[in-house]
Protein backbone atom coordinates (compact mmCIF):
# COMPACT_ATOMS: atom_id res chain seq x y z
CA UNK A 1 0.00 0.00 0.00
CA UNK A 2 1.22 3.02 -0.31
CA UNK A 3 0.41 5.24 2.69
CA UNK A 4 1.77 8.62 1.20
CA UNK A 5 -1.32 8.48 -1.53
CA UNK A 6 -3.58 9.37 1.82
CA UNK A 7 -1.23 12.31 3.40
CA UNK A 8 -2.24 15.60 1.14
CA UNK A 9 0.69 17.70 2.62
CA UNK A 10 3.69 18.05 0.68
CA UNK A 11 5.76 18.70 3.92
CA UNK A 12 4.91 15.78 6.07
CA UNK A 13 5.30 12.92 3.25
CA UNK A 14 8.66 14.30 2.66
CA UNK A 15 9.62 14.35 6.05
CA UNK A 16 8.25 10.67 6.86
CA UNK A 17 9.89 9.35 3.77
CA UNK A 18 13.00 10.99 4.54
CA UNK A 19 13.11 9.87 8.36
CA UNK A 20 11.79 6.29 7.22
CA UNK A 21 9.20 6.38 9.57
CA UNK A 22 7.33 3.47 10.35
CA UNK A 23 3.56 3.43 10.75
CA UNK A 24 1.11 1.28 13.03
CA UNK A 25 -1.81 -0.45 12.00
CA UNK A 26 -4.03 1.86 13.65
CA UNK A 27 -1.78 4.94 12.33
CA UNK A 28 -1.84 3.67 8.94
CA UNK A 29 -5.97 3.10 9.20
CA UNK A 30 -6.35 6.43 10.63
CA UNK A 31 -4.44 8.17 7.56
CA UNK A 32 -6.82 6.34 5.20
CA UNK A 33 -9.75 7.85 7.48
CA UNK A 34 -8.89 11.41 7.71
CA UNK A 35 -7.59 11.92 3.89
CA UNK A 36 -10.57 14.22 2.25
CA UNK A 37 -10.17 12.89 -1.12
CA UNK A 38 -10.15 9.36 -1.09
CA UNK A 39 -13.74 7.31 -2.07
CA UNK A 40 -15.20 5.12 0.19
CA UNK A 41 -14.21 2.40 -2.03
CA UNK A 42 -10.82 3.27 -1.75
CA UNK A 43 -10.68 3.82 1.87
CA UNK A 44 -12.64 0.08 2.51
CA UNK A 45 -10.24 -1.66 -0.09
CA UNK A 46 -6.82 0.16 1.98
CA UNK A 47 -8.64 -1.30 5.15
CA UNK A 48 -9.15 -4.38 4.00
CA UNK A 49 -5.37 -4.75 3.21
CA UNK A 50 -4.41 -3.22 6.49
CA UNK A 51 -6.28 -6.62 7.57
CA UNK A 52 -4.49 -9.14 5.01
CA UNK A 53 -1.07 -7.71 5.67
CA UNK A 54 -0.28 -5.68 8.78
CA UNK A 55 0.34 -7.26 12.64
CA UNK A 56 -2.76 -6.76 14.50
CA UNK A 57 -2.72 -4.72 17.84
CA UNK A 58 -5.22 -4.32 21.02
CA UNK A 59 -6.64 -0.89 20.65
CA UNK A 60 -6.05 2.02 23.01
CA UNK A 61 -8.81 2.33 25.54
CA UNK A 62 -9.95 5.22 24.68
CA UNK A 63 -11.40 3.17 21.69
CA UNK A 64 -12.33 -0.44 23.14
CA UNK A 65 -15.68 -1.31 22.68
CA UNK A 66 -17.33 -4.31 24.03
CA UNK A 67 -16.15 -7.55 21.82
CA UNK A 68 -13.63 -4.96 19.97
CA UNK A 69 -10.78 -4.76 21.59
CA UNK A 70 -7.75 -5.22 18.34
CA UNK A 71 -7.08 -2.75 15.21
CA UNK A 72 -8.20 -5.61 12.88
CA UNK A 73 -11.30 -6.51 14.84
CA UNK A 74 -12.43 -2.96 14.65
CA UNK A 75 -11.55 -2.61 11.54
CA UNK A 76 -14.12 -5.58 10.26
CA UNK A 77 -16.71 -3.88 12.41
CA UNK A 78 -16.21 -0.10 11.08
CA UNK A 79 -16.34 -1.91 7.33
CA UNK A 80 -19.31 -3.95 8.05
CA UNK A 81 -21.02 -1.17 8.93
CA UNK A 82 -20.07 1.13 6.24
CA UNK A 83 -21.34 -1.52 3.78
CA UNK A 84 -24.81 -1.50 5.46
CA UNK A 85 -25.07 2.28 4.67
CA UNK A 86 -24.00 2.26 1.51
CA UNK A 87 -26.30 -1.11 0.96
CA UNK A 88 -29.54 1.61 2.21
CA UNK A 89 -28.10 4.28 0.44
CA UNK A 90 -27.96 2.34 -2.68
CA UNK A 91 -31.32 1.01 -2.04
CA UNK A 92 -33.81 1.03 -5.18
CA UNK A 93 -37.19 1.32 -3.16
CA UNK A 94 -38.42 2.64 -0.40
CA UNK A 95 -36.58 6.09 -0.90
CA UNK A 96 -36.51 9.40 -2.46
CA UNK A 97 -33.19 11.68 -2.97
CA UNK A 98 -32.14 15.14 -2.35
CA UNK A 99 -28.76 17.06 -2.92
CA UNK A 100 -27.07 20.17 -1.90
CA UNK A 101 -23.84 21.98 -3.53
CA UNK A 102 -21.33 24.66 -2.59
CA UNK A 103 -19.38 26.27 -4.69
CA UNK A 104 -16.41 28.76 -4.13
CA UNK A 105 -15.64 32.23 -6.08
CA UNK A 106 -12.69 34.52 -5.47
CA UNK A 107 -10.30 32.06 -4.94
CA UNK A 108 -6.82 33.72 -3.84
CA UNK A 109 -4.05 31.52 -5.49
CA UNK A 110 -0.25 31.48 -4.96
CA UNK A 111 0.13 29.13 -1.74
CA UNK A 112 2.70 26.19 -1.04
CA UNK A 113 2.77 24.18 -4.11
CA UNK A 114 0.20 26.39 -6.66
CA UNK A 115 -2.44 22.96 -6.08
CA UNK A 116 -4.60 24.51 -3.21
CA UNK A 117 -6.52 28.07 -2.48
CA UNK A 118 -7.59 30.06 -0.38
CA UNK A 119 -11.37 30.18 -0.69
CA UNK A 120 -13.11 33.68 -0.98
CA UNK A 121 -16.78 33.45 -1.13
CA UNK A 122 -18.78 30.59 -0.74
CA UNK A 123 -22.52 30.12 -2.49
CA UNK A 124 -24.65 27.13 -1.63
CA UNK A 125 -26.93 25.97 -3.94
CA UNK A 126 -29.99 23.47 -2.88
CA UNK A 127 -32.10 21.15 -3.88
CA UNK A 128 -33.03 19.48 -0.42
CA UNK A 129 -36.82 20.69 -1.23
CA UNK A 130 -37.09 18.35 -4.41
CA UNK A 131 -37.23 14.96 -4.48
CA UNK A 132 -35.99 12.60 -6.40
CA UNK A 133 -37.00 8.97 -7.26
CA UNK A 134 -33.64 7.79 -7.94
CA UNK A 135 -30.25 7.89 -7.49
CA UNK A 136 -29.71 8.32 -10.85
CA UNK A 137 -32.03 11.23 -11.68
CA UNK A 138 -30.43 13.31 -8.78
CA UNK A 139 -26.99 12.82 -10.59
CA UNK A 140 -28.29 13.56 -13.33
CA UNK A 141 -29.69 17.17 -11.91
CA UNK A 142 -25.77 17.40 -9.73
CA UNK A 143 -24.51 17.12 -13.02
CA UNK A 144 -26.50 19.91 -14.68
CA UNK A 145 -26.08 22.41 -11.52
CA UNK A 146 -22.42 21.90 -11.30
CA UNK A 147 -21.70 22.55 -15.39
CA UNK A 148 -24.17 25.96 -15.38
CA UNK A 149 -22.47 26.98 -12.25
CA UNK A 150 -18.79 26.56 -13.54
CA UNK A 151 -20.22 28.36 -16.92
CA UNK A 152 -21.11 31.31 -14.98
CA UNK A 153 -17.27 32.20 -13.98
CA UNK A 154 -14.18 31.60 -12.39
CA UNK A 155 -16.05 28.48 -9.67
CA UNK A 156 -15.16 25.35 -7.90
CA UNK A 157 -17.65 22.85 -6.84
CA UNK A 158 -15.84 22.33 -3.50
CA UNK A 159 -18.96 20.03 -1.58
CA UNK A 160 -21.42 17.77 -2.97
CA UNK A 161 -23.78 15.99 -0.11
CA UNK A 162 -27.01 13.82 -1.26
CA UNK A 163 -29.14 12.57 1.38
CA UNK A 164 -31.47 9.60 0.71
CA UNK A 165 -34.49 9.82 2.98
CA UNK A 166 -36.19 6.50 3.52
CA UNK A 167 -40.45 6.54 2.68
CA UNK A 168 -41.69 4.57 5.35
CA UNK A 169 -39.76 5.30 8.25
CA UNK A 170 -37.64 8.72 9.40
CA UNK A 171 -34.09 6.63 8.40
CA UNK A 172 -31.77 8.71 5.78
CA UNK A 173 -28.37 8.72 4.66
CA UNK A 174 -26.42 11.58 3.70
CA UNK A 175 -22.84 11.28 1.71
CA UNK A 176 -20.32 13.33 0.54
CA UNK A 177 -19.17 13.29 -3.10
CA UNK A 178 -16.18 13.98 -5.35
CA UNK A 179 -16.84 15.99 -8.89
CA UNK A 180 -17.05 12.73 -10.99
CA UNK A 181 -20.27 11.67 -7.85
CA UNK A 182 -17.90 8.99 -6.11
CA UNK A 183 -19.00 8.25 -2.37
CA UNK A 184 -16.33 10.03 -0.36
CA UNK A 185 -17.66 9.70 3.23
CA UNK A 186 -21.10 9.25 5.11
CA UNK A 187 -21.79 12.57 6.61
CA UNK A 188 -22.91 13.40 9.85
CA UNK A 189 -25.52 15.66 11.02
CA UNK A 190 -25.36 18.11 13.61
CA UNK A 191 -28.64 19.73 13.46
CA UNK A 192 -30.21 17.76 15.80
CA UNK A 193 -28.25 14.49 17.00
CA UNK A 194 -24.75 13.84 16.30
CA UNK A 195 -25.23 11.12 14.04
CA UNK A 196 -29.11 11.70 12.83
CA UNK A 197 -28.96 8.78 10.24
CA UNK A 198 -27.85 6.60 12.99
CA UNK A 199 -30.33 7.03 15.24
CA UNK A 200 -31.99 3.81 14.38
CA UNK A 201 -28.80 2.26 15.03
CA UNK A 202 -27.90 1.42 18.52
CA UNK A 203 -25.47 2.68 20.52
CA UNK A 204 -22.93 0.53 20.14
CA UNK A 205 -22.67 1.14 16.71
CA UNK A 206 -23.40 4.76 16.43
CA UNK A 207 -19.92 4.53 18.39
CA UNK A 208 -17.80 2.72 16.25
CA UNK A 209 -18.88 5.28 13.56
CA UNK A 210 -16.99 7.93 15.74
CA UNK A 211 -14.33 5.84 17.10
CA UNK A 212 -11.80 7.64 14.71
CA UNK A 213 -12.20 10.70 16.59
CA UNK A 214 -10.81 8.86 19.58
CA UNK A 215 -7.28 8.04 18.14
CA UNK A 216 -4.57 9.36 20.07
CA UNK A 217 -1.64 9.37 17.74
CA UNK A 218 2.13 10.35 17.86
CA UNK A 219 3.13 10.97 13.99
CA UNK A 220 6.55 12.62 13.69
CA UNK A 221 6.40 16.11 11.69
CA UNK A 222 9.12 18.74 10.46
CA UNK A 223 7.56 21.34 11.89
CA UNK A 224 9.04 23.99 14.46
CA UNK A 225 8.07 26.79 16.81
CA UNK A 226 6.84 30.25 14.71
CA UNK A 227 6.32 28.48 11.30
CA UNK A 228 3.72 29.71 9.56
CA UNK A 229 1.59 26.96 8.17
CA UNK A 230 -1.42 26.30 6.07
CA UNK A 231 -4.21 24.58 8.66
CA UNK A 232 -7.81 23.54 9.31
CA UNK A 233 -9.12 23.94 12.84
CA UNK A 234 -11.53 22.01 12.72
CA UNK A 235 -11.49 18.17 13.41
CA UNK A 236 -11.13 16.48 9.50
CA UNK A 237 -14.69 16.01 8.65
CA UNK A 238 -13.83 14.54 5.55
CA UNK A 239 -16.41 17.12 3.73
CA UNK A 240 -14.83 20.52 2.80
CA UNK A 241 -11.68 22.44 2.87
CA UNK A 242 -13.15 25.83 3.55
CA UNK A 243 -11.71 26.20 7.18
CA UNK A 244 -8.40 26.36 5.89
CA UNK A 245 -6.30 29.41 7.10
CA UNK A 246 -2.99 30.63 7.90
CA UNK A 247 -1.44 30.12 11.19
CA UNK A 248 2.08 30.04 13.57
CA UNK A 249 2.74 26.91 14.90
CA UNK A 250 3.41 27.62 19.00
CA UNK A 251 4.17 24.01 19.84
CA UNK A 252 4.17 20.44 19.15
CA UNK A 253 4.81 18.42 22.08
CA UNK A 254 4.21 14.84 22.94
CA UNK A 255 1.83 13.93 26.28
CA UNK A 256 4.12 11.80 28.09
CA UNK A 257 1.25 10.13 29.84
CA UNK A 258 -0.98 9.60 26.95
CA UNK A 259 2.09 9.49 24.46
CA UNK A 260 -0.51 11.70 22.21
CA UNK A 261 1.67 14.69 20.25
CA UNK A 262 -0.26 17.55 20.73
CA UNK A 263 -0.13 20.73 18.34
CA UNK A 264 -0.92 23.96 19.29
CA UNK A 265 -0.93 27.37 17.10
CA UNK A 266 -1.82 30.62 16.86
CA UNK A 267 -4.20 31.84 14.13
CA UNK A 268 -6.24 35.57 13.71
CA UNK A 269 -9.68 36.08 12.74
CA UNK A 270 -10.55 38.46 9.56
CA UNK A 271 -13.98 38.57 9.95
CA UNK A 272 -13.60 39.93 13.09
CA UNK A 273 -14.37 43.74 12.81
CA UNK A 274 -11.33 44.90 14.58
CA UNK A 275 -9.42 41.96 14.14
CA UNK A 276 -9.13 38.65 16.81
CA UNK A 277 -6.12 36.55 17.52
CA UNK A 278 -6.25 33.12 19.29
CA UNK A 279 -4.49 30.10 20.29
CA UNK A 280 -6.36 26.71 19.93
CA UNK A 281 -5.42 23.16 19.31
CA UNK A 282 -4.65 21.44 16.07
CA UNK A 283 -6.21 17.74 15.85
CA UNK A 284 -5.28 17.07 12.50
CA UNK A 285 -1.64 17.86 12.27
CA UNK A 286 -0.24 15.65 9.57
CA UNK A 287 -2.06 17.93 7.28
CA UNK A 288 -0.13 21.34 8.27
CA UNK A 289 1.63 22.65 4.95
CA UNK A 290 4.34 25.57 5.24
CA UNK A 291 3.56 28.63 3.68
CA UNK A 292 5.98 31.07 1.77
CA UNK A 293 3.08 32.87 0.03
CA UNK A 294 2.29 36.76 0.90
CA UNK A 295 0.55 37.84 3.84
CA UNK A 296 -2.63 39.85 3.38
CA UNK A 297 -4.76 41.68 6.21
CA UNK A 298 -4.94 40.31 9.95
CA UNK A 299 -2.47 37.82 8.01
CA UNK A 300 0.33 39.90 8.54
CA UNK A 301 0.55 39.71 11.89
CA UNK A 302 1.47 36.20 11.58
CA UNK A 303 5.31 37.41 10.64
CA UNK A 304 5.72 39.20 13.76
CA UNK A 305 4.22 36.40 15.81
CA UNK A 306 6.57 33.65 13.87
CA UNK A 307 9.55 36.00 14.58
CA UNK A 308 8.43 36.72 17.81
CA UNK A 309 8.53 32.84 18.71
CA UNK A 310 11.84 32.21 17.28
CA UNK A 311 13.50 34.80 19.51
CA UNK A 312 13.99 37.38 17.28
CA UNK A 313 11.37 40.17 18.06
CA UNK A 314 10.75 41.15 21.32
CA UNK A 315 7.29 41.49 23.33
CA UNK A 316 7.18 45.24 23.08
CA UNK A 317 7.54 45.35 19.31
CA UNK A 318 4.87 42.49 18.65
CA UNK A 319 2.51 44.25 20.93
CA UNK A 320 3.26 47.45 18.60
CA UNK A 321 2.86 45.63 15.85
CA UNK A 322 -0.77 44.20 16.85
CA UNK A 323 -1.98 47.22 17.56
CA UNK A 324 -0.92 48.80 14.14
CA UNK A 325 -2.28 45.94 12.16
CA UNK A 326 -5.51 45.82 14.14
CA UNK A 327 -6.21 49.33 13.76
CA UNK A 328 -5.02 49.04 9.76
CA UNK A 329 -7.89 46.34 9.52
CA UNK A 330 -10.23 48.04 10.96
CA UNK A 331 -10.02 51.23 8.89
CA UNK A 332 -9.86 48.85 5.71
CA UNK A 333 -13.51 47.69 7.08
CA UNK A 334 -14.62 50.73 7.62
CA UNK A 335 -13.53 53.58 4.91
CA UNK A 336 -15.27 53.40 1.35
CA UNK A 337 -11.39 54.35 0.27
CA UNK A 338 -9.41 51.92 2.24
CA UNK A 339 -6.02 52.75 0.73
CA UNK A 340 -6.33 56.29 0.88
CA UNK A 341 -7.14 56.07 4.75
CA UNK A 342 -4.58 53.21 5.87
CA UNK A 343 -2.01 53.61 7.88
CA UNK A 344 1.47 53.67 6.51
CA UNK A 345 4.70 52.24 8.67
CA UNK A 346 7.93 51.57 9.12
CA UNK A 347 10.38 50.90 11.70
CA UNK A 348 13.64 53.18 11.16
CA UNK A 349 16.36 51.07 13.00
CA UNK A 350 19.58 49.83 12.45
CA UNK A 351 18.01 46.03 13.10
CA UNK A 352 15.49 43.95 11.03
CA UNK A 353 12.63 44.62 13.11
CA UNK A 354 10.67 46.04 9.48
CA UNK A 355 11.49 42.80 8.12
CA UNK A 356 10.45 40.46 11.42
CA UNK A 357 7.18 42.37 11.65
CA UNK A 358 6.24 42.23 8.00
CA UNK A 359 5.49 46.09 8.30
CA UNK A 360 7.94 47.19 5.93
CA UNK A 361 6.32 48.70 2.63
Amino acid sequence: MNIYRFIQSKSVREHLKKINYTFSSLETAYIIWQCPDATLIERLDAWQEIIDTMPDYPLPDSMKQNGIESVHEFLRQYMNLQQELLDEFNKKEDGVYFYKFTIVTGLRTGLFDDRAALPGCYQTGENFDNAFSSLSECKKEIQEDIYWADRVGNKVTTEIIVRRQTLTSHSRVKVSMNERLEILAFVPDFTKNSWEHLESLEFRRSQIMSSFERIHFNIPVPFETGDIVYAELSYPDLISRKKHQLVVVDSILEDKKTKERKCFIYAVDDNSPTGNFSHDEIKNYIELEYYRGRLLGLERFLKAVSSFMKGKLDLEKLIQTWIIISFDHKTEKESKAPVKNRVEIEYRSEDDTAGLTGLKR
